[in-house]
């Protein structure tokens, strides 16, 4: 225990000192009555018992009122103990970079649901969500607001149920069963919630929207920066960033890559996101020999060195110790007061 501000015990101390000193000097006879010829009265043993109680409770009130000013100079000077508590901080920050073509939405929906319980379980970590198709966009700044996160995640989760349930599944992927307006749908539900990926032309422009998702990190941060990259690489269309130079421009913001490549990925494009992973010290997965959440639960394994042990130091406080004997203090300087009034 330490006290915050111990000179006042001093101050009180040497205050209280010259209120004694003050009280002996005060003039005896200032507002009684003097009497004359006592001395046969102070001579009787009722007088002498008289004067001794009072001189005894003055003393103890005397004595008492010193404590109190010394305890209440406690009170005020702060009696508090340090309390030092070491926290693990994850230091990292989790980027999830989806591919929003057709060809990827089996993947991205199955991401999003394990993600939805992922980021329930985060602490301290900042989380993120951008797409891509033939532009990227960002669906989920980088945060620590995991309610606000998991809403969108689950909206999202929402639109791609929507879709399945007007759509059915051809060679040429998923079309709508019904006409739009039967189902009140003006637009593709997943168009709409990833409004701002499809702009332009081509598809699965993967260059351009992992160089974006790269780019939303903070530089000249020490925190470990992740993105989770789900594509099957089926670029279609020219890249302003070919997938080489965003690779290269991740690895130089110290972003590590973990491409998810779809069940249909041709050993072409699987071979390019290997190249993707290495260059940039990640791991590449493939969806059909492993589950997203076994890929999350084995990126998450191999991050967790990037755990920060932060020391917090609080000051407690301790009024408790000091506050009862005031309770014991005033009562008896109370006591003694009534008692002197002989």
């Amino acid at each position: 225990m330490e006290m915050m501000y111990p000179e006042l015990i001093v101050y009180s101390i040497i205050g209280a000192f010259l209120i004694l000193f003050v009280w002996r000097k005060r003039k005896k006879f200032k507002n009684g009555i003097i009497v004359a010829n006592t001395k046969y009265v102070k001579k009787t043993r009722y007088y002498k018992s008289l004067m001794l109680k009072y001189r005894i409770y003055n003393i103890l009130i005397k004595a008492v009122c010193v404590l109190l000013i010394i305890t209440c100079a406690i009170l005020t000077a702060r009696i508090y103990k340090t309390d030092k508590e070491e926290k693990e901080e994850y230091n990292r920050d989790i980027m999830l970079c989806m591919d929003v073509s057709g060809s990827v939405w089996d993947l991205d929906e199955e991401i999003i649901d394990t993600f939805i319980d992922l980021v329930s379980k985060l602490k301290d970590e900042r989380f993120g969500l951008s797409a891509f198709d033939s532009s990227p966009v960002n669906i989920i700044p980088l945060t620590t607001d995991y309610n606000y996160a998991i809403t969108v995640l689950k909206e999202l989760k929402k639109c791609f149920e929507n879709y399945h349930k007007y759509a059915i599944k051809t060679s040429t992927g998923r079309i709508y069963t019904n006409t739009l307006e039967e189902h009140g749908l003006v637009v593709n539900p997943v168009h709409e919630m990833f409004e701002g990926a499809f702009n332009g032309d081509g598809s699965s422009l993967i260059g351009e929207g992992l160089a974006y998702c790269a780019s939303t990190f903070k530089k000249d941060d020490d925190r470990t920066k992740i993105v989770i990259l789900t594509t099957d690489d089926d670029v279609e269309g020219s890249q302003i960033i070919s997938v080489p130079e965003a690779a290269n421009y991740s690895k130089s913001v110290d972003v590590k890559v973990y491409p998810i490549g779809t069940k249909s990925i041709k050993s072409a494009q699987r071979q390019e996101l290997i190249e993707v992973a290495n260059i940039t010290n990640g791991n590449y997965y493939d969806f059909s020999s492993v589950s997203t959440s076994d890929i999350v639960d084995r990126i998450q394994k191999l991050n967790k060195t990037a755990i920060v042990k932060n020391v917090a130091v609080t000051k407690k406080d301790l009024p408790e110790i000091i506050v009862p004997y005031l309770f014991y203090i005033l009562p008896a300087l109370f006591v003694l007061e009534w008692r002197v009034r002989i």
